[in-house]
Protein backbone atom coordinates (compact mmCIF):
# COMPACT_ATOMS: atom_id res chain seq x y z
CA UNK A 1 0.00 0.00 0.00
CA UNK A 2 1.42 3.36 -1.04
CA UNK A 3 1.96 5.74 1.87
CA UNK A 4 2.18 9.52 1.97
CA UNK A 5 5.79 10.07 3.10
CA UNK A 6 5.34 13.84 3.32
CA UNK A 7 2.35 13.57 5.69
CA UNK A 8 4.09 10.92 7.81
CA UNK A 9 7.21 13.07 8.24
CA UNK A 10 5.12 16.11 9.15
CA UNK A 11 3.23 14.12 11.77
CA UNK A 12 6.43 12.70 13.28
CA UNK A 13 7.74 16.21 13.95
CA UNK A 14 4.50 17.44 15.51
CA UNK A 15 3.63 17.58 19.17
CA UNK A 16 1.60 14.77 20.83
CA UNK A 17 -1.65 15.98 22.35
CA UNK A 18 -0.87 15.46 26.05
CA UNK A 19 2.10 15.34 28.37
CA UNK A 20 2.05 12.67 31.08
CA UNK A 21 4.80 11.16 33.23
CA UNK A 22 6.19 7.85 32.10
CA UNK A 23 4.46 4.78 33.54
CA UNK A 24 5.99 1.39 34.17
CA UNK A 25 4.45 -1.21 31.87
CA UNK A 26 3.65 -4.65 33.18
CA UNK A 27 6.04 -7.15 31.53
CA UNK A 28 4.08 -9.83 29.67
CA UNK A 29 5.76 -12.67 27.77
CA UNK A 30 8.36 -10.62 25.92
CA UNK A 31 10.63 -7.64 26.54
CA UNK A 32 10.22 -4.25 24.85
CA UNK A 33 11.76 -5.37 21.58
CA UNK A 34 9.98 -8.72 21.56
CA UNK A 35 6.71 -7.45 20.09
CA UNK A 36 8.30 -7.29 16.64
CA UNK A 37 8.35 -11.07 16.43
CA UNK A 38 4.55 -10.95 16.53
CA UNK A 39 3.71 -7.68 14.75
CA UNK A 40 4.64 -8.68 11.21
CA UNK A 41 2.43 -8.24 8.16
CA UNK A 42 0.45 -5.70 10.16
CA UNK A 43 -0.03 -1.91 9.88
CA UNK A 44 3.04 0.23 10.52
CA UNK A 45 3.56 1.02 14.21
CA UNK A 46 5.87 3.68 15.64
CA UNK A 47 5.60 4.83 19.26
CA UNK A 48 8.82 6.36 20.56
CA UNK A 49 9.55 7.94 23.92
CA UNK A 50 8.38 11.54 23.53
CA UNK A 51 8.16 12.34 27.23
CA UNK A 52 10.14 15.17 28.77
CA UNK A 53 13.65 14.14 29.88
CA UNK A 54 14.09 17.22 32.10
CA UNK A 55 11.63 19.43 33.96
CA UNK A 56 12.08 22.80 35.61
CA UNK A 57 9.76 24.37 38.19
CA UNK A 58 9.45 28.18 38.09
CA UNK A 59 7.23 29.94 40.63
CA UNK A 60 5.34 33.16 39.92
CA UNK A 61 3.78 35.42 42.52
CA UNK A 62 1.25 36.97 40.16
CA UNK A 63 -0.16 36.85 36.65
CA UNK A 64 1.81 40.01 35.85
CA UNK A 65 5.04 38.12 36.57
CA UNK A 66 3.98 35.39 34.17
CA UNK A 67 3.31 37.89 31.41
CA UNK A 68 6.65 39.60 32.07
CA UNK A 69 8.45 36.25 31.89
CA UNK A 70 6.79 35.39 28.57
CA UNK A 71 7.68 38.78 27.13
CA UNK A 72 11.30 38.58 28.26
CA UNK A 73 11.98 35.01 27.15
CA UNK A 74 9.60 34.58 24.24
CA UNK A 75 8.40 31.34 25.86
CA UNK A 76 4.65 30.97 25.85
CA UNK A 77 3.05 29.34 28.91
CA UNK A 78 -0.31 27.58 28.74
CA UNK A 79 -2.83 26.75 31.46
CA UNK A 80 -3.96 29.91 33.25
CA UNK A 81 -7.36 28.39 34.03
CA UNK A 82 -5.90 25.62 36.21
CA UNK A 83 -2.99 27.74 37.53
CA UNK A 84 -0.61 25.02 36.37
CA UNK A 85 1.43 26.50 33.55
CA UNK A 86 3.25 24.31 31.06
CA UNK A 87 5.45 24.79 28.03
CA UNK A 88 8.01 23.05 25.83
CA UNK A 89 11.36 24.39 24.78
CA UNK A 90 11.90 24.70 21.95
CA UNK A 91 8.22 25.23 21.31
CA UNK A 92 6.33 22.30 19.78
CA UNK A 93 3.39 23.13 17.60
CA UNK A 94 0.13 21.74 18.97
CA UNK A 95 -2.01 20.15 16.29
CA UNK A 96 -5.76 20.49 16.27
CA UNK A 97 -7.72 17.28 16.99
CA UNK A 98 -8.75 15.52 13.80
CA UNK A 99 -6.18 17.25 11.61
CA UNK A 100 -4.64 13.86 10.75
CA UNK A 101 -6.63 10.66 10.26
CA UNK A 102 -6.68 7.43 8.27
CA UNK A 103 -8.91 7.16 5.24
CA UNK A 104 -9.67 3.90 3.50
CA UNK A 105 -12.12 2.02 1.37
CA UNK A 106 -15.24 0.62 2.98
CA UNK A 107 -14.29 -2.92 4.00
CA UNK A 108 -16.44 -5.53 5.72
CA UNK A 109 -15.19 -7.67 8.59
CA UNK A 110 -14.39 -11.35 8.17
CA UNK A 111 -16.51 -12.40 11.15
CA UNK A 112 -20.02 -11.21 12.14
CA UNK A 113 -20.28 -8.14 14.36
CA UNK A 114 -23.06 -8.59 16.92
CA UNK A 115 -24.28 -5.77 19.14
CA UNK A 116 -26.50 -6.53 22.17
CA UNK A 117 -28.63 -3.44 22.77
CA UNK A 118 -31.51 -2.30 24.94
CA UNK A 119 -33.37 1.01 24.99
CA UNK A 120 -31.09 2.76 22.48
CA UNK A 121 -32.69 2.40 19.07
CA UNK A 122 -32.69 6.18 18.64
CA UNK A 123 -29.31 6.99 20.23
CA UNK A 124 -26.94 4.03 19.67
CA UNK A 125 -23.50 4.97 18.35
CA UNK A 126 -21.78 1.76 17.22
CA UNK A 127 -24.01 1.09 14.22
CA UNK A 128 -23.52 4.61 12.90
CA UNK A 129 -19.73 4.32 13.14
CA UNK A 130 -19.60 0.88 11.53
CA UNK A 131 -21.95 1.94 8.75
CA UNK A 132 -19.61 4.76 7.74
CA UNK A 133 -16.71 2.27 7.70
CA UNK A 134 -18.57 -0.16 5.44
CA UNK A 135 -18.71 -2.86 8.12
CA UNK A 136 -21.92 -4.90 8.35
CA UNK A 137 -23.45 -5.27 11.81
CA UNK A 138 -26.46 -6.77 13.57
CA UNK A 139 -28.24 -5.51 16.67
CA UNK A 140 -29.60 -8.27 18.91
CA UNK A 141 -32.64 -6.87 20.70
CA UNK A 142 -35.41 -8.10 22.97
CA UNK A 143 -38.71 -9.07 21.35
CA UNK A 144 -40.58 -6.10 22.84
CA UNK A 145 -38.17 -3.60 21.21
CA UNK A 146 -37.78 -5.31 17.84
CA UNK A 147 -40.18 -3.03 15.94
CA UNK A 148 -38.61 0.07 17.43
CA UNK A 149 -35.10 -0.95 16.35
CA UNK A 150 -36.42 -2.02 12.92
CA UNK A 151 -37.84 1.47 12.45
CA UNK A 152 -34.44 3.07 13.05
CA UNK A 153 -32.03 0.48 11.61
CA UNK A 154 -33.87 -1.64 9.05
CA UNK A 155 -34.43 -5.38 8.84
CA UNK A 156 -30.93 -6.41 7.77
CA UNK A 157 -29.42 -4.90 10.90
CA UNK A 158 -31.77 -6.29 13.58
CA UNK A 159 -32.15 -9.78 15.10
CA UNK A 160 -35.07 -10.48 17.48
CA UNK A 161 -34.32 -12.47 20.63
CA UNK A 162 -37.17 -14.55 22.14
CA UNK A 163 -37.18 -12.96 25.61
CA UNK A 164 -37.40 -9.61 27.37
CA UNK A 165 -36.75 -7.95 30.75
CA UNK A 166 -35.03 -10.91 32.41
CA UNK A 167 -33.25 -8.60 34.86
CA UNK A 168 -29.84 -10.17 34.18
CA UNK A 169 -28.25 -7.34 32.20
CA UNK A 170 -26.67 -8.22 28.89
CA UNK A 171 -25.77 -11.84 29.87
CA UNK A 172 -28.77 -13.55 28.18
CA UNK A 173 -28.20 -11.51 25.01
CA UNK A 174 -24.49 -12.29 24.90
CA UNK A 175 -25.08 -16.02 25.29
CA UNK A 176 -27.84 -15.91 22.67
CA UNK A 177 -25.36 -14.27 20.26
CA UNK A 178 -22.77 -16.97 20.99
CA UNK A 179 -25.29 -19.75 20.25
CA UNK A 180 -26.59 -17.92 17.17
CA UNK A 181 -23.08 -17.65 15.68
CA UNK A 182 -22.19 -21.26 16.50
CA UNK A 183 -25.39 -22.54 14.87
CA UNK A 184 -24.41 -20.71 11.66
CA UNK A 185 -20.88 -22.09 11.65
CA UNK A 186 -18.93 -18.89 12.31
CA UNK A 187 -15.41 -19.68 13.54
CA UNK A 188 -15.26 -16.43 15.51
CA UNK A 189 -17.64 -13.57 16.21
CA UNK A 190 -17.54 -10.04 17.57
CA UNK A 191 -19.61 -8.99 20.58
CA UNK A 192 -19.57 -5.19 20.65
CA UNK A 193 -21.14 -2.63 22.99
CA UNK A 194 -23.61 -0.18 21.47
CA UNK A 195 -21.83 2.95 22.73
CA UNK A 196 -18.61 2.84 20.66
CA UNK A 197 -17.95 6.35 19.37
CA UNK A 198 -15.00 5.69 17.04
CA UNK A 199 -12.29 3.26 15.99
CA UNK A 200 -8.73 4.36 15.45
CA UNK A 201 -5.08 3.59 15.12
CA UNK A 202 -2.06 4.47 17.25
CA UNK A 203 0.98 5.59 15.28
CA UNK A 204 3.66 8.31 15.38
CA UNK A 205 2.73 9.04 19.02
CA UNK A 206 -0.80 9.92 17.94
CA UNK A 207 -4.25 8.43 18.29
CA UNK A 208 -5.79 8.82 14.84
CA UNK A 209 -9.37 7.95 13.82
CA UNK A 210 -9.86 5.41 11.01
CA UNK A 211 -12.67 5.79 8.50
CA UNK A 212 -12.20 2.46 6.72
CA UNK A 213 -13.08 -1.07 7.81
CA UNK A 214 -9.56 -2.45 7.34
CA UNK A 215 -8.94 -2.10 11.07
CA UNK A 216 -11.21 -5.10 11.77
CA UNK A 217 -9.54 -7.23 9.08
CA UNK A 218 -6.14 -6.49 10.63
CA UNK A 219 -7.25 -7.68 14.09
CA UNK A 220 -8.98 -10.76 12.70
CA UNK A 221 -5.98 -11.80 10.59
CA UNK A 222 -3.63 -11.35 13.54
CA UNK A 223 -5.72 -13.53 15.87
CA UNK A 224 -6.20 -16.22 13.22
CA UNK A 225 -2.44 -16.88 13.18
CA UNK A 226 -2.60 -18.52 16.59
CA UNK A 227 -4.01 -21.77 17.90
CA UNK A 228 -4.79 -20.64 21.43
CA UNK A 229 -5.98 -16.99 21.33
CA UNK A 230 -9.56 -17.30 22.56
CA UNK A 231 -10.44 -13.65 23.16
CA UNK A 232 -9.14 -10.41 21.64
CA UNK A 233 -10.10 -6.80 20.99
CA UNK A 234 -8.95 -3.17 20.80
CA UNK A 235 -7.92 -1.22 23.88
CA UNK A 236 -9.73 1.93 24.98
CA UNK A 237 -8.31 5.19 23.64
CA UNK A 238 -8.13 6.65 27.16
CA UNK A 239 -5.59 4.02 28.26
CA UNK A 240 -3.16 4.70 25.41
CA UNK A 241 -0.65 7.39 26.40
CA UNK A 242 0.65 9.23 23.36
CA UNK A 243 4.11 10.18 24.67
CA UNK A 244 5.18 6.79 25.99
CA UNK A 245 7.15 4.13 24.17
CA UNK A 246 4.83 1.14 24.03
CA UNK A 247 4.03 -2.12 22.28
CA UNK A 248 1.21 -2.57 19.74
CA UNK A 249 -0.23 -5.53 21.68
CA UNK A 250 -0.69 -6.65 25.28
CA UNK A 251 -1.03 -10.36 26.00
CA UNK A 252 -3.10 -11.99 28.71
CA UNK A 253 -5.13 -9.19 30.19
CA UNK A 254 -8.79 -8.23 30.32
CA UNK A 255 -10.59 -7.78 26.98
CA UNK A 256 -13.75 -5.70 27.04
CA UNK A 257 -16.49 -3.86 25.10
CA UNK A 258 -15.36 -4.89 21.61
CA UNK A 259 -14.52 -8.59 21.75
CA UNK A 260 -13.52 -11.14 19.13
CA UNK A 261 -14.43 -14.56 20.57
CA UNK A 262 -13.67 -18.13 19.55
CA UNK A 263 -17.17 -19.40 18.82
CA UNK A 264 -16.28 -23.07 19.25
CA UNK A 265 -15.71 -22.63 22.99
CA UNK A 266 -19.43 -22.47 23.74
CA UNK A 267 -20.92 -24.03 25.88
CA UNK A 268 -17.74 -24.97 27.78
CA UNK A 269 -17.37 -21.25 28.36
CA UNK A 270 -20.27 -18.83 28.44
CA UNK A 271 -21.13 -15.41 29.82
CA UNK A 272 -22.24 -15.40 33.45
CA UNK A 273 -22.89 -13.18 36.46
CA UNK A 274 -24.34 -9.70 36.70
CA UNK A 275 -21.32 -7.36 36.67
CA UNK A 276 -17.83 -7.34 35.12
CA UNK A 277 -18.71 -10.16 32.74
CA UNK A 278 -15.88 -9.19 30.36
CA UNK A 279 -13.24 -9.47 33.08
CA UNK A 280 -14.75 -12.68 34.47
CA UNK A 281 -14.67 -14.41 31.07
CA UNK A 282 -11.13 -13.17 30.41
CA UNK A 283 -9.94 -14.64 33.72
CA UNK A 284 -11.66 -17.99 33.21
CA UNK A 285 -10.08 -18.37 29.77
CA UNK A 286 -6.66 -17.40 31.13
CA UNK A 287 -6.95 -19.89 34.00
CA UNK A 288 -7.75 -22.59 31.45
CA UNK A 289 -4.44 -21.87 29.72
CA UNK A 290 -5.68 -19.83 26.74
CA UNK A 291 -4.31 -16.45 25.68
CA UNK A 292 -6.17 -13.15 25.49
CA UNK A 293 -5.02 -10.17 23.47
CA UNK A 294 -5.49 -6.41 23.65
CA UNK A 295 -4.52 -4.29 20.63
CA UNK A 296 -2.89 -0.97 21.47
CA UNK A 297 -2.01 -0.18 17.87
CA UNK A 298 -5.75 -0.37 17.08
CA UNK A 299 -8.14 1.22 19.55
CA UNK A 300 -11.77 2.14 20.26
CA UNK A 301 -13.42 5.17 21.81
CA UNK A 302 -16.53 4.91 24.02
CA UNK A 303 -19.30 7.20 25.18
CA UNK A 304 -20.10 7.23 28.90
CA UNK A 305 -23.16 5.22 29.95
CA UNK A 306 -22.93 4.95 33.72
CA UNK A 307 -22.28 7.60 36.36
CA UNK A 308 -20.62 5.27 38.86
CA UNK A 309 -22.92 6.28 41.69
CA UNK A 310 -22.73 10.01 41.00
CA UNK A 311 -26.34 11.02 40.47
CA UNK A 312 -25.35 14.55 39.49
CA UNK A 313 -23.10 13.49 36.63
CA UNK A 314 -24.53 14.26 33.21
CA UNK A 315 -23.67 13.31 29.63
CA UNK A 316 -24.12 9.54 29.92
CA UNK A 317 -25.88 7.72 27.10
CA UNK A 318 -29.48 6.86 28.02
CA UNK A 319 -30.89 3.33 27.91
CA UNK A 320 -28.98 0.09 28.40
CA UNK A 321 -29.04 -1.66 31.76
CA UNK A 322 -28.26 1.37 33.90
CA UNK A 323 -31.60 1.45 35.70
CA UNK A 324 -32.32 -2.25 36.27
CA UNK A 325 -28.80 -3.63 36.84
CA UNK A 326 -26.00 -1.10 37.26
CA UNK A 327 -27.65 1.59 39.37
CA UNK A 328 -26.32 0.38 42.73
CA UNK A 329 -25.53 3.84 44.19
CA UNK A 330 -22.66 2.37 46.23
CA UNK A 331 -19.71 3.77 44.31
CA UNK A 332 -19.42 0.47 42.39
CA UNK A 333 -18.74 -1.60 45.51
CA UNK A 334 -21.11 -4.36 44.33
CA UNK A 335 -19.19 -4.49 41.03
CA UNK A 336 -15.84 -5.01 42.73
CA UNK A 337 -17.06 -7.49 45.36
CA UNK A 338 -18.83 -9.58 42.73
CA UNK A 339 -15.62 -10.17 40.79
CA UNK A 340 -13.65 -10.82 43.98
CA UNK A 341 -16.09 -13.60 44.95
CA UNK A 342 -15.68 -15.17 41.52
CA UNK A 343 -11.86 -14.93 41.53
CA UNK A 344 -10.58 -14.42 45.10
CA UNK A 345 -7.13 -15.73 44.11
CA UNK A 346 -6.33 -12.81 41.78
CA UNK A 347 -8.80 -10.00 42.65
CA UNK A 348 -8.86 -7.53 45.50
CA UNK A 349 -11.19 -4.60 46.22
CA UNK A 350 -9.53 -1.17 46.50
CA UNK A 351 -10.67 2.43 46.96
CA UNK A 352 -9.21 4.96 44.51
CA UNK A 353 -10.36 7.88 42.36
CA UNK A 354 -13.25 8.43 44.78
CA UNK A 355 -14.90 5.05 44.19
CA UNK A 356 -14.44 1.31 44.66
CA UNK A 357 -12.50 -0.71 42.09
CA UNK A 358 -11.49 -4.30 41.52
CA UNK A 359 -7.75 -4.79 41.10
CA UNK A 360 -6.62 -7.88 39.20
CA UNK A 361 -3.18 -9.48 39.34
CA UNK A 362 -2.51 -10.74 35.81
CA UNK A 363 1.16 -11.57 36.39
CA UNK A 364 0.48 -15.28 36.95
CA UNK A 365 -0.77 -15.59 33.36
CA UNK A 366 2.48 -14.58 31.69
CA UNK A 367 3.16 -18.30 31.33
CA UNK A 368 0.30 -18.49 28.80
CA UNK A 369 2.21 -18.12 25.53
CA UNK A 370 0.65 -17.72 22.07
CA UNK A 371 1.26 -20.62 19.71
CA UNK A 372 1.52 -20.01 15.96
CA UNK A 373 -0.45 -22.36 13.75
CA UNK A 374 1.49 -24.81 11.62
CA UNK A 375 2.38 -23.35 8.24
CA UNK A 376 2.16 -19.71 9.29
CA UNK A 377 5.26 -17.94 7.95
CA UNK A 378 6.20 -14.40 9.06
CA UNK A 379 6.60 -11.75 6.35
CA UNK A 380 8.78 -8.65 6.47
CA UNK A 381 6.46 -6.15 4.80
CA UNK A 382 3.87 -3.97 6.52
CA UNK A 383 0.23 -4.35 5.52
CA UNK A 384 -1.76 -1.14 5.83
CA UNK A 385 -5.10 -2.87 5.15
CA UNK A 386 -6.18 0.00 2.93
CA UNK A 387 -5.51 2.69 5.56
CA UNK A 388 -3.98 5.88 4.19
CA UNK A 389 -2.63 8.63 6.45
CA UNK A 390 -4.35 11.86 5.45
CA UNK A 391 -4.18 15.51 6.48
CA UNK A 392 -7.38 17.48 6.63
CA UNK A 393 -7.44 20.38 4.22
CA UNK A 394 -8.03 23.85 5.56
CA UNK A 395 -11.30 25.41 4.52
CA UNK A 396 -10.84 28.43 2.35
CA UNK A 397 -12.50 31.59 3.56
CA UNK A 398 -14.66 33.27 0.99
CA UNK A 399 -13.74 36.87 0.42
CA UNK A 400 -16.74 39.11 -0.13
CA UNK A 401 -15.99 42.18 -2.10
CA UNK A 402 -17.85 45.27 -1.09
CA UNK A 403 -19.33 47.35 -3.80
CA UNK A 404 -17.97 50.85 -4.00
Amino acid sequence: MKRSRKVEEELRKSRPSKSKPKRKMRPLIEDEAGWKKHWWGMPQFSMDDKSAQYRAIINFVSKDDVEEFQKATGIRLRGFSSKTLTTWYPDQKRLKPGMYYYTGEKTDSKYPICIPSKGRADCQLTGKVLGKMGVHYRFFVEETEYDWYMEHLGKKHVVKMPFHDLGKGSIPARNYIWRWCKKRGHKRHWTVDDNISDFGRTNFNRRLICYGGGIFRAMEDFVDRYENVAMAGPHHRGFIVDRDKMRPITWNSRVYSCILLDTSMYPEFKWRGRYNEDTDLSLRLLKAGYCTLLFRALYMGKAATYSGGDENKTGALKGGNTDNVYNTNDRRLAFAESLQKQHPDVVEVVWKYNRWHHQVNYSRFKRNKPVLKAGVVPVAEDNEYGMILTKRKKKRKLKIRKRK
